[in-house]
């Protein structure tokens, strides 16, 4: 991405409507305004209905109003690059907005009955932060270190602020972020064509005005609200769009719906939610541990040197407070994959299960160590999460933002609209189905298996180990959340019959046949050069097959794994062989994510 992209950029706009404006018959009467609250006037909740969203026609950003501004009141909007912190919002200095030169304008009363306010056209280099980590080098590090810098030095958000001011005096105030701006504007587009549609072909008054009207089939708690001011978007009318999401938020939001809500996440009202700790494994209401969760176990993956247990570095590869790396051990019985073999001590891995049967599972690593030890810090530049449904297959992905979305001390919910952005990547990266979950959505090792539950089996659910998760059930469905919308891709499975000995306990797709199947097997030459003489003897390197009777070095090349093996690697080299025969991975009740539910 060229550098002119990652330029710090702010674009200040201010829509003031002066008294005996048209708009004023609109707006509630002048008396006395009433003191409201905080809460009342901060977040999506707040007490004027201030919301924003992004116009991909137009390119601007717009702000709306359940009523038209008072006499004196002023609406402020900026778009800026920046970071946003998990009290972003309540620090949000309205006088800092008012600075710039107001625009005359006034607002538009549209068909859902909302005010609408024009405000300021969006930079490029701002509008391209909404797929910054879109690209997959980020999961490897490969991201051009110039790049890296930039975003140390302006930050990696797109952020959205607008306050209606009466005087020195705050009415509403509002920060979101810029992705999650233009899903409002998707769902406004949308809205308001079906409107207009059903205006034209009644051929009378829709009601605006009236209760039951348009406006409250649009908004006012429904799930395809128009705006990020609280009066949609996450509600319990319509199903929310798949085919339309851009932000994490909104995903976030979809994947509630079809899954049900995360557990390690106590809700507080829409759009808001508690934190997690993923040390301690607590919910965390500001500064303040509200204690463990029901139903939520966690443990700390256990990094071990021919069997004994390490808590720090190897000498002289200590990770500081910045350090971004996977590794810091010369030797380890067991690797991560996706760190090529390195490890370090003190990742976290948290599952739980929902009251849908959907299972959650949130990993913190790469550690960074700020003084207490590695073991001990809450610092993770790595922070994923998955969320997966045996029965219907559908799954959701989440990422945080790496380098920037450090914060394993309060984790929060993705769907969360002011706290999301703090940890969770501003757009939701697809690149996580193709490879590693190709054909099913969590992926096991020696490695991350050390984690155990209380009843000794692993944190991540396993085939064959746990009783949600059957072995050799091919059927089982597997399907993305948004998957046609977000480019996420379910790649074909291997079915011919010489690969029988491998796929009649699980899936071949994707990165199976790869990487990850010569991993398994003893033979990733590129993954074995970082792990100890302990990991590279038979018994160990080859931990598939989980039972390995009669197996040994000299009879594996022979066996019907190694001659699957084989036929693997073949595959994987030229899909198009004719002896290799592919089938779709099952997509469950959901074959077509684009249907409108």
């Amino acid at each position: 991405m060229p550098s002119r992209h990652f330029r710090s950029f702010g674009l200040v706009a201010a829509l003031a409507v002066a008294a005996g404006s048209a708009l004023l018959h609109c707006a509630a009467p002048t008396e006395e305004d009433e003191d409201l609250s905080e809460d009342q006037i901060t977040g999506v909740n707040n007490a004027l209905g201030l919301g924003l969203r992004y116009e991909e026609k137009s390119g601007t950003v717009q702000a709306t109003l359940s009523g038209g501004l008072k006499d004196g009141e002023k609406l402020f909007i900026r778009v800026r690059r920046g970071k946003m912190q998990l009290d972003s919002q309540k620090k949000l200095d309205c006088s800092e907005l008012t600075q710039a030169r107001p625009l005359a304008g006034t607002g538009e009363r549209e068909l859902t009955g909302k005010i609408v306010y024009r405000g300021p056209k969006v930079d490029k280099s701002v509008f391209d932060l909404t797929k910054l980590y879109a690209d997959p080098n980020w999961a490897t590090g490969n991201v051009p270190q110039s790049v890296k810098d930039d975003i140390k030095k302006f930050g990696p958000d797109p952020i959205v602020e607008a306050c209606v001011m009466k005087g020195d005096k705050v009415r509403a105030k509002l920060a979101t972020n810029l992705a999650y701006a233009w899903d409002q504007g998707t769902k406004a587009e949308r809205t308001l064509a079906k409107l207009s549609a059903n205006l034209h072909f009644a051929g009378a008054d829709a009601g605006l005005e009236g209760e039951g009207g348009a406006a409250d089939d649009a908004g006012g708690g429904g799930g395809e609200g128009v705006d990020a001011g609280g009066n949609g978007g996450q509600g319990t009318g319509r199903a929310l769009d798949e085919t339309n999401v851009n932000s994490q938020i909104e995903y976030g939001q979809l994947c509630v719906q079809e899954l049900g809500e995360i557990p390690f996440f106590k809700k507080k009202g829409e759009g808001k939610y508690d934190t997690f700790d993923c040390r301690d494994l607590v919910g965390m209401d500001g500064d303040t541990p509200t204690g463990r969760i029901d139903g939520v176990e966690g443990s700390m993956i256990p990094v071990t040197v021919d069997g004994v247990a390490q808590d720090k570095c190897s000498p002289g590869q200590e990770l500081g407070p910045e350090s971004e790396s996977y590794g810091c051990m010369d030797k380890a019985d067991h690797g991560m994959f996706l760190a090529t073999g390195k490890t370090q001590p003190g990742p976290m891995v948290v599952t739980a299960k929902n009251d849908k049967g959907s299972h959650w599972v949130l990993l913190c690593r790469k550690i960074a160590d700020t003084g207490e030890g590695m073991t001990k810090s809450k610092r993770f530049n790595d922070m994923a999460m998955i969320g997966h449904n045996p029965k219907t297959g559908r799954t959701c992905f989440f990422q945080n933002s790496i380098g920037s979305g450090k914060d394993g001390s309060k984790v929060p919910h993705p769907a969360d609209v002011e706290k999301s952005t703090t940890v969770w990547s501003s757009n939701v990266q697809s690149y996580c189905s193709g490879t590693c979950h190709g054909e099913s959505p969590f992926v096991h090792s020696p490695w991350i298996d050390g984690a155990k539950r209380a009843n000794g089996k692993p944190i991540i659910p396993k085939v064959g180990e746990h009783p949600d998760f059957l072995i050799s059930d091919l059927s089982a469905p597997y399907n993305i959340v948004a998957a046609d919308n977000l480019g996420f891709s379910i790649p074909k499975q291997l079915v011919s019959d010489e690969v029988g000995a491998c796929n009649n306990c699980h899936r071949l797709a994707g990165g199976t046949l790869q990487n990850f199947a010569k991993w398994s097997t003893g033979t990733g030459d590129d993954y074995f050069s970082n792990i100890t003489d302990f990991g590279k003897k038979f018994e160990n390197s080859h931990w598939m097959p989980p039972r390995r009777d009669g197996l040994t070095e000299a009879n594996w090349a022979d066996s019907k794994y190694g001659k699957a093996l084989e036929f693997m690697k073949k595959c994987a080299d030229n899909a198009s062989d004719p002896a290799c025969l592919w089938a779709d991975v099952p997509r469950g009740a959901y074959n077509n994510p684009k249907v409108d539910r």
